[in-house]
């Protein structure tokens, strides 16, 4: 076997076979494996961490370090634009396209798009799950209600956030929905910008507190407390205290002996039998380049949106659509966090380069559905600046600082050391027409089509920003800032946060996937990741990525019993 296969190398059957390693990947893994089930999961990025199937989580080497350009810049776990661009357009009426470029794009490793993230893992409100009623028809979005409330899916929760070790305090935030566990760690030291900016907040009557975040406050799993480097965000942990699936879930499912993984295969076709109704196996593209075909008694699409939709739609011999989408939904409802960024500039340096990338934040601006006084926003950030090689390139390139010039706006570090970033993840409304095709000629590396984005924001959301951009602003004054502005929004998402495209709901009319994350129209294939939501809500989603993979996991192996399935 090659090094890039990990855990049980004796494996050649298998009950499940998952496309992607990431946030719902690792979750149905260590789910379905816990249980029994022999499990094959696919990844097509490469694998950065040695030792991972070893029985000692403090062997576990991750091959990252606080490298910004080898992170940001050269390309390590991010697919590059020229080999893997995708197009991107705001309406039909714009042409094939507007854009060839990095669109939407996640990091491609063992691990999925989590390793680079800093893992904000707040839970949704109970609200969140019954948008469609609550909020009515809205001219141009298609809310729906989730098949699953908060109630079903609170073990679930729990069971998340034990599996990734999660550090919070449930009691500082009073809008903190019901909870039957407590979180596993306590909150980590407060970052001192963010001290700062939680005052303010405080003092204009919001309720900051500390940001859940699956990060180790204190050893906990194996794995090392943080140090606090100040390199979270878009960083894979060099210590592993980050709480990534691939050190936790991943790393769950392969000590069972259950698992098998194939790092650097690509999914390139899902076959299908002649009645279109079940998959019989997989055709995959390895790392030698050369085409090889997995097969399972399931399968389950964990790929991240964007590609579990284009992967449905390279799957069609008559390229006519997609497999699966006898509702015609394939692909649309493609949703976003519509990010609200506000920075505010200090006199004195803020130090954002010391702690956490996020240590605080408030849900006061998360809003209630149809209240005009309080509109559907999001949670709010409290963040740091960018790093130094970003900072200096902005300095040179958008101020034409040259020479002495440059040096001495690095000495003083106005975007990077004196900054504090205010980052609203606001309810971005579903829409149809937003949504994922393949664009008609442009192929990357292995010659095939590439995603294809439409994507316009709605007035939803809009309105959301301008309503509490004001709001952020008067936080950062309050604090002490002596500038403050609000950054404008790029047409394209530029947030990690991908959702929707495979909306899952009752009936098989208007969504793709039944309650359990099963397609309506092929029995032996699920979806467990992001593409399942019918709506983004207002917080960060991978907590309920792992939690709604983890029940599709459970309800896998207990049809209508999931819970039996917690471990």
């Amino acid at each position: 076997m090659s090094a890039r296969v990990l855990g049980n190398t004796s494996l050649t059957r298998f009950d499940a076979l998952i496309i992607g390693s990431g946030a719902g990947g690792g979750a149905v893994a260590a789910m379905l494996t816990a249980n029994g089930l022999d499990v094959l999961v696919l990844e097509a990025g490469a694998n950065h961490f040695d030792g991972l199937d070893g029985p000692s989580a403090a062997a576990v080497v991750p091959r990252f370090s606080n490298d910004e350009l080898k992170l940001a810049w050269r390309n390590f776990i991010d697919p590059h634009e020229l080999a893997e661009p995708r197009t991107f357009r705001k309406s039909e009426a714009d042409g094939d396209r507007t854009f060839v470029g990095s669109v939407s794009s996640l990091p491609k490793t063992v691990g999925g798009a989590a390793v680079h993230a800093d893992v904000k893992t707040p839970r949704f409100l109970p609200d969140d799950f019954h948008l469609g009623t609550l909020l009515g028809e809205i001219a141009g979005a298609s809310f729906a209600d989730w098949p699953v409330d908060y109630d079903a899916l609170e073990p679930f929760y729990g069971w998340a956030e034990q599996a990734l070790g999660v550090q919070g305090d449930a009691s500082g935030n009073p809008f903190e929905p019901p909870r039957s566990t407590a979180y596993p760690m306590p909150p980590g030291l407060g970052m001192y910008g963010l001290l700062r900016v939680a005052d303010g907040a405080r003092a204009l009557g919001y309720h900051p507190y500390p940001y859940p975040t699956a990060v180790n406050s204190i050893p906990y799993d194996g794995r090392p407390a943080c140090v606090d480097c100040g390199m979270c965000s878009g960083y894979g942990c060099p210590s592993n205290a980050k709480g990534s699936p691939a050190v936790t879930t991943l790393r769950r499912a392969l000590l069972t002996g259950h698992c098998q993984v194939r790092s650097e295969t690509r999914a390139v076709r899902l076959l299908v039998s002649a009645t279109g109704t079940e998959i019989t196996g997989v055709e995959t593209i390895g790392p030698d380049g050369e085409n090889e075909t997995f097969v399972a008694d399931r399968y389950v699409l964990a790929a991240s949106p964007i590609e579990d939709a284009r992967l449905l739609m390279l799957s069609d011999p008559m390229r006519s659509g997609a497999i699966g989408n006898s509702s015609g939904l394939v692909g649309r409802n493609a949703t976003f966090h519509f990010q609200t960024v506000a920075l505010g500039i200090f006199d004195e340096r803020v130090h954002g380069d010391r702690g956490r990338a996020v240590t605080h934040g408030i849900v006061d601006f998360r809003g209630v559905p149809n209240d005009p006084d309080r509109p559907l926003g999001g949670i709010v950030e409290f963040g740091s600046g960018v790093g130094p090689v970003e900072e200096a390139k902005r300095y040179a390139h958008e101020l034409s600082q040259r020479g002495p010039r440059l040096l001495a706006m690095m000495r003083q570090s106005p975007v990077r050391d004196r900054v504090v970033a205010l980052t609203m993840q606001a309810e971005d409304a579903p829409q149809p027409t937003n949504r994922v095709d393949l664009d008609p000629a442009v192929r990357d590396v292995d010659r095939l089509p590439v995603a294809r984005l439409t994507y316009r924001s709605h007035a939803f959301e809009l309105s959301a920003r301008d309503y509490y951009s004001p709001k952020l602003l008067d936080i950062l004054e309050m604090a002490g800032a002596r500038y403050c502005a609000i950054v404008p929004a790029d047409e394209i998402p530029a947030t990690a946060h991908v959702m929707g495209t495979l909306r899952f709901g009752s009936d098989p009319a208007t969504s793709v996937c039944d309650p359990t994350g099963r397609f309506h129209d092929i029995g032996n294939l699920w979806a467990a990741d992001g593409s399942l939501f019918p709506t983004s809500s207002g917080f960060n989603p991978i907590l309920t990525i792992v939690t709604l993979a983890a029940r599709v996991g459970a309800e896998i192996v207990f049809p209508r019993a999931p819970e039996r399935a917690l471990r």
